[in-house]
This record gives C-alpha cells, structure tokens and sequence, in this order.
C-alpha cells in the first residue's frame, strides 16, 4: 500500500493572510485541492491522509467529497510543530495499513505544492521502494554565499548542494521507527523528515525534483500562477 501524507497544518504566516495558504484560492479552487487531485490521480497512491489544524477538519473533508478525492480515507489533526504532525501522519497510516510497515510506503508531502507531478510521486514510490528512503531535491544552479550581519562574506561552492523539495517518501517502518527514537527536548527540532532517518546512520536516496514543484509560500507566488 502507498500512502500519501498531505501536510496542511501550517499557518503560512508569510502569506499575510487569516486564512492559511492551502486553503486560499489559485485558479478557482484552494491550493490544497489541487495537491490533492495530484495523488488522487496516481495510480500509484493507494490512500491518501491529510494532516491539517484542528479548526480545518471538517473544510478539509467537505473539500474532499466536494472534489471527489475518493482515496482520502483520514483527516487528522496536526501539532505543535512540523515534526509532531508528521508523527501524527505516521500514526495514521500505521492504522490504515494494519502495522504492515514493510509493505507500506508513505509519501508525505506539502500540501502547499499544488504543482507536483505524476513523474516525482512515482520516481518516489520507486525510489522509497527500492533504498528505504528518498527525498526530491533539485541541484543548486545560483552562486551561493554566506551572509554576515547583511554582508556577503564568502562564496560556497555549490557542488553537490541540493534544495530539498516533497514528497519525502520512505518505507512506513523505516520512518516510524526514526520518529520513536526521537526526542526534540534531545535531539533538537528538525525541519523534514528525512533528517530524522539521516541522523540514525540511514541512507536517503535523492530524487529529481522541479522548478515547477514550488512551495505556495507569499502572495507573489499565488499571483504568479494565476497568470
């Protein structure tokens, strides 16, 4: 079973907006619908959880029989942190498979990325499948420098530099386990979920991302796209 995780608990506070990023409109429908329609029309997605705040529950379940994401089979609360509703997630998809952890794999993926193609989710149920774990990521083309106190100090040779897209996709054992080992009073908040296997001596396959797959993050990128 291939389970997507769509992560909509953000605030989106960049977005100067009351209402959370995934849930404002881009081209007629909410942001979070379009990333659900991606994994709704995979044929490589099994079942789909949507992680979101407390007061989205039920928007996010009438978006789903509005929009006919039949795969949509839980509606979860999110936490705190990034990290907490990820476990949350996990959790979930623990229930909806039955604990079959080796047999399932979990895609989690930001629900502020309506533009994700059928390309990267299948790339990354093989990649998951066959190393475990993998994220997208796309190679760095911009020179990159280090900043201090407002000023270039230096320039950071990009070889083998990545930025980190979703989904982040991993075999359900391999990721629940990483999350019962880990302690943020301990270890220190992490920011994606591969980290946590990464940090555990895990190996995590990178996976071609895209331009395209872009975060919704301000108002300049929902203008952009409704061009």
């Amino acid at each position: 079973m291939n389970i997507a995780i769509i992560m909509a608990a953000g605030a989106g506070k960049r977005m100067r907006s009351d209402t959370p990023k995934q849930f404002l409109l881009l081209r007629g429908k909410p942001v979070i619908v379009h990333t659900l329609e991606k994994f709704q029309n995979c044929s490589g997605i099994d079942k789909i959880i949507v992680v979101c705040a407390k007061g989205y529950i039920d928007q996010c379940k009438e978006l789903a029989e509005q929009y006919n994401i039949t795969k949509c089979c839980a509606v979860i609360p999110g936490g705190a942190e990034r990290y907490d509703s990820s476990r949350n997630g996990i959790a979930a998809a623990e229930k909806v498979s039955g604990g079959c952890g080796e047999d399932t794999l979990v895609l989690i993926h930001d629900a502020a990325r309506p533009f994700v193609s059928e390309e990267i989710i299948n790339e990354n149920v093989r990649a998951a499948k066959l190393y475990g774990a993998c994220e997208t990521a796309v190679a760095m083309n911009d020179t990159v420098v280090l900043g201090n106190d407002g000023f270039s100090e230096k320039t950071v040779p990009r070889d083998n530099l990545y930025r980190v897209q979703t989904p982040q996709s991993f075999r359900l054992d391999v990721i629940a386990d990483a999350f019962r080992s880990f302690d943020p009073e301990r270890d220190g908040p992490v920011t994606d979920d591969a980290t946590l296997v990464l940090r555990r001596g895990g190996r995590v396959a990178l996976v071609q991302g895209s331009a395209l797959n872009i975060k919704i993050t301000t108002p300049d990128d929902l203008g952009f796209f409704e061009t």
